[in-house]
């Protein structure tokens, strides 16, 4: 339990949302000031300061109690393991209808081609590699 409230990252949490919290009550305070001089879009901001800094002090909460991340890719519940963000997924054509189906074979195409889409290249084809002797095309065209 203290290593929740006393670890590096719990300080660290604790220090923002004592500059943050505040800082936005200031921030509502001084907007509601304005507000009352006239300025009726201040009204707007008088609310929603406020509003940030109970955002800032519920998330400050939710990442103090969130749980604790195990090392086995099966949690201790017996979850089945969940596959990694980075590594590929399995494609099933057969589950695909046919537009998915002709889209995925360009994408595959183009990523086998190794074509890169720029503001140059902007259909993706493969670049073609010059030779120290060639010339862009501008200049073989006479401009």
């Amino acid at each position: 339990m203290a290593s929740r409230w006393l670890s590096r990252r719990a300080l660290l949490l604790h220090l923002a949302v004592l500059v943050v919290a505040p800082g936005c009550l200031v921030a509502g305070w001084w907007q509601a000031n304005v507000a009352m001089s006239g300025n009726t879009l201040s009204y707007v901001y008088a609310f929603e300061w406020p509003a940030f800094a109970a955002m800032a002090i519920y998330v400050w909460w939710q990442l103090l109690h969130e749980p604790k991340q195990t090392d086995s890719p099966a949690g201790a519940e017996g979850q089945a393991a969940r596959p990694s963000p980075t590594s590929p997924l399995r494609r099933r054509p057969e589950l695909e209808d046919d537009k998915l189906r002709a889209y995925n074979d360009y994408l595959a195409r183009l990523a086998a081609e190794g074509g890169r889409k720029t503001w140059r290249n902007p259909t993706g084809a493969p670049s073609r590699q010059r030779t120290s002797g060639s010339q862009p095309d501008r200049a073989r065209q006479g401009s």
